[in-house]
């Protein structure tokens, strides 16, 4: 189980993915700026409409600055990283401070796709939730992402669904494992 001191350590914590291959988990920081950038841009339009439910093809430097300044606490953020370069990002954000709620939501590069990346970022998120006081993932899945939508039915915990317009918001019950 990731403690918040090795998922905050430099190095990160190694994970082992369903095909085999050794990956670097490790908190996003700003000196991953430009990383971030480069990764996005070569995401697909369909990739970042799924997760921006709008294409993004690019990131302004504000956009950039917004999504590397975690505190751990109310916003985090996790990258993984093979070969030097970041392939998927998960991260949290608290609606307000000190909530015990948080919404969840992962990016994975399209070739990265099937090797259970968006799985271990789940499990991982999942575990270092205690430490933080969040009861509660939340998390609006586009109804076709049918992808996103089996790494929270197979997290593990109780989940609640409903849909509204095309969109499903997901509900996990960190303090009601299955």
């Amino acid at each position: 189980m990731p403690t918040p001191t090795d998922v905050l350590h430099p190095a990160g914590v190694h994970r082992v993915l369903r095909d085999g291959t050794s990956v670097q988990v490790r908190l996003l920081t700003p000196a991953d700026g430009e990383r971030l950038r480069t990764f996005h841009a070569g995401l697909s339009v369909e990739s970042t409409r799924l997760r921006y439910f709008t294409p993004k093809p690019t990131l302004s430097d504000k956009d950039i600055a917004w999504l590397t300044d975690v505190d751990v606490v109310n916003r985090c953020a996790l990258v993984v990283i093979e070969n030097d370069r970041i392939i998927a990002v998960a991260r949290w954000m608290r609606p307000r401070e000190g909530s015990s709620d948080a919404e969840v939501a992962f990016l994975v590069a399209d070739a990265e796709h099937h090797r259970g990346i968006g799985t271990e970022l789940c499990a991982m998120l999942i575990e270092l939730a205690p430490f933080y006081d969040i009861t509660e993932f939340t998390a609006s899945v586009l109804f076709e992402n049918h992808p996103m939508a089996n790494v929270f039915r197979h997290c593990g915990y109780h989940i609640s669904v409903t849909t509204d317009s095309g969109v499903r918001e997901m509900v996990i019950d960190l303090t009601s494992p299955i």
